[in-house]
């Protein structure tokens, strides 16, 4: 068993609100612990995912393969983690991903709870571990001294049995970032892990933990991170806290269900959760001891995203299984402590496997009968996966890999994987979890195509917020119905905020074709890279509708909501900065990123449009304003991307950025470099294969969504 190594690192002088100056350091291998100074990246990179970007992009002229030592874990808070700047606990987490498709792309996941929050009271912007350890350790950061501890007799635990035993052992103030057996065996759907819900799920990023032998990263910060106005940040926590508790469903009176849960499910507490640091607007519900189905056991902890699907029982026929409330909890529960993405799981995983199932491909999987109502096979096949037995050793590669590992489905599988690897997600079309209609999607493949990941995790803005505020829900497309009756966000109301924010009425009529989508897709692209750099929470930022105005705009006093991030950063770090300046600021990150996979993978415009087949087939929704099957039409979508990579600054044949573009955002010098990597990249790998055509396996089912 290796020693401890420790080293009590030096602060650096700083002018900066918001930020520390200080990135944190550590090699694995040759077990080496510094700081460094960041104040040279800021504020011109941001902090969260700029951060990480500018890193990669001046450490790595070249590509890593995701399990090799030299691979960085790039994990960031935004400039206001640990402040009280509304909805600003998440924490960026980035690296050469395991999970991604055709290429292992540079990309990043989130992560909430306060673990970044924990880490800039500890005085660091960032965090960076390269190397790899020959036996597990872990990593703890206690303020100015930073330790490298033997983790033996904590390799194999799970996720949230680890941070208990963390807490015993370091205090209850220690926050901890870990990974459960699934990122100890490097499985590419495997999560690092925070509380008791909290993961940076897209990625593999647990992986890249376990390839390094990192079970767990603890942080203990006694310090405050300075803030320019800390009145204004306040007022502004209170203001957006309001209108959010206007907008978001949240728990009120639980006594109800109190009392079902010891009527009906055998005992077990309810209480509202907050799953980030410094949410003004609790919106989730924490279950205490809740009796498990298949294992006899109780269990503590919180649903979020999409782990209802657990249970199936929904609207969408696709979850067309019924595993009751106790069963979907014990299930969520169980992949959370194995260290399980819930989304690859039950977007991809899940649905594919039922249509192998269905069309006689598979039986069941390992020694187990296909049986979604069955606790037992549930359990089994999450086992399987996370500790690689039999199939889920395939499994655990993803749903993309392991139907050609497996040759199950191969066909079946696309229908199911929008793009790079990943599940699908208010796209229309793959992800049947997320209604959404024709013409909204085309933004999101818009996004899809330029992206390095799934994006819609940070991209709600517009493909799900139109739909959701507007006439589409009570049952429409959304069984949710408004919150106290409140008066409906019309068609008139939508396009008159589609003018007033894209320059375009028609950008959010239900009716409208291709024309101008480019125009929500660009501004949206920006809103999600200042979403993950300040940070701010994606199902509530941009704040663009509401409930308290009459024409639905959203307005915090007198600064209307699409302005409030640029005001959240005036406050908390005296930036003098309107929201212009910071949309320049996120298209700086934005082309930054962009850069990375020309220089290192030579990517294209043909590699972009590889998503396409997965929008090339009848949408699963109607939407009933148009009263027909919609799905894209290539020769109306090739110009619609033309004119995004002109607004974008990137030339229209190869999709690159223009010098001029990288220029005029500060960038010099990029261009030559990304131009030189792209070249060699080229001569480097083999030509792609080409994309994956996509059968309609739901076209003609007579249960299909409506």
């Amino acid at each position: 068993m290796p020693s401890t190594t420790k080293a009590t690192l030096p602060r650096f002088p700083s002018t900066l609100f918001g930020w520390v100056n200080r990135l944190l350091r550590i090699d694995l291998s040759s077990r080496r612990i510094r700081a460094e100074e960041t104040a040279h990246h800021l504020p011109a990179f941001l902090g969260g995912r700029g951060l990480a970007a500018k890193i990669l992009w001046d450490e790595y002229p070249r590509p890593v393969v995701p399990f090799d030592p030299r691979n960085p874990l790039i994990i960031t808070p935004g400039a206001l983690t640990g402040t009280i700047a509304p909805h600003s606990g998440r924490t960026c987490v980035a690296s050469f991903s395991p999970a991604c498709q055709p290429y292992n792309w540079f990309t990043r996941s989130n992560i909430g709870s306060d673990w970044g929050a924990m880490l800039k009271r500890a005085g660091y912007d960032g965090l960076v571990i390269t190397g790899a350890s020959d036996t597990p350790v872990r990593i703890l950061i206690s303020d100015d001294e930073v330790s490298i501890l033997p983790a033996d007799e904590y390799w194999g635990l799970d996720t949230i049995d680890l941070q208990e035993a963390l807490t015993n052992s370091d205090g209850t103030r220690v926050r901890t970032l870990t990974i459960g057996p699934a990122g100890e065996r490097l499985a590419r759907l495997a999560t690092i892990h925070s509380a008791y819900t909290s993961a940076a799920g897209h990625g593999g990023f647990g992986a890249v933990m376990g390839s390094k032998k990192l079970k767990a990263i603890s942080v203990i910060g006694t310090g405050q991170v300075p803030v320019a106005n800390i009145d204004e940040l306040r007022t502004l926590f209170r203001a957006v806290g309001a209108e959010a508790r206007t907008q978001r469903s949240r728990p009120k009176d639980l006594s109800g269900e109190n009392a079902r849960l010891q009527s009906e499910m055998g005992g077990g507490s309810i209480r509202p959760y907050a799953c980030t640091a410094s949410c003004p607007a609790p919106c989730r519900t924490r279950y205490a001891d809740i009796q498990g189905v298949h294992f006899n056991r109780k269990w503590t902890g919180v649903m979020a995203c999409c782990s209802g699907r657990f249970g199936g029982g929904q609207r969408d026929y696709i979850y067309d299984w019924d595993l009751g409330f106790r069963g979907a909890f014990e299930m969520n529960m169980y992949a959370n402590r194995l260290g399980l993405n819930h989304w690859e799981l039950l977007v991809g995983i899940v649905p594919w496997l039922r249509m192998c199932h269905l069309q006689g491909a598979i039986a069941g999987v390992n020694s187990h009968d296909f049986d979604l109502n069955s606790c037992s096979f549930w359990a089994n096949l999450l086992h399987d996966i996370a500790y690689r037995v039999g199939a889920g050793d395939a499994l655990a590669e993803g749903g993309w890999r392991a139907a050609a590992l497996l040759d199950w489905g191969v066909d079946i599988m696309p229908r199911y994987y929008t793009g790079w690897g990943y599940p699908g997600h208010w796209d229309g079309h793959a992800a049947f979890i997320n209604p959404t209609v024709f013409p909204f999607w085309l933004v999101a493949a818009l996004h899809w195509a330029v992206a390095t990941r799934d994006p819609m995790p940070s991209q709600h803005g517009y493909v799900e917020f139109p739909l959701y505020w507007g006439p589409f829900t009570d049952g429409v497309l959304y069984d949710k119905p408004r919150m106290g009756g409140l008066k409906p966000v019309t068609w008139d109301h939508l396009r008159a905020i589609g003018e007033r924010l894209y320059g375009r009425a028609d950008t959010l009529d239900p009716a409208s074709g291709y024309e101008g989508k480019e125009r929500p897709a660009a501004f949206h692209d920006l809103r999600s890279v200042m979403k993950d750099c300040l940070p701010t929470d994606d199902r509530m930022f941009p704040l663009i509708y509401s409930y308290n105005t009459d024409d639905r705009f959203c307005r915090i006093g007198d600064i209307e909501g699409p302005d409030v991030e640029a005001a959240i950063l005036r406050a908390g770090t005296g930036l003098d900065w309107d929201t212009h300046e910071l949309e320049r600021a996120s298209e700086r990150v934005l082309n930054l990123e962009r850069a990375i996979v020309v220089r290192h993978w030579g990517r294209t415009r043909q590699m972009d449009e590889r998503v396409l087949p997965s929008f090339e087939y009848d949408e699963n929704w109607v939407n009933p304003e148009i009263g027909a099957r919609m799905q894209l039409e290539r020769s109306k979508f090739v110009p619609l991307m033309d004119a995004y990579y002109r607004l974008r600054g990137w030339d229209v044949e190869s999709g690159w950025p223009t010098e001029q573009k990288l220029c005029s955002l500060e960038l010099d010098g990029v261009h030559a470099k990304m131009v030189d990597g792209a070249r060699q990249a080229q001569a480097r790998l083999s030509e792609l294969p080409p994309a994956l055509p996509v059968k309609d396996w739901h076209k003609d089912d007579p249960e299909r969504s409506q």
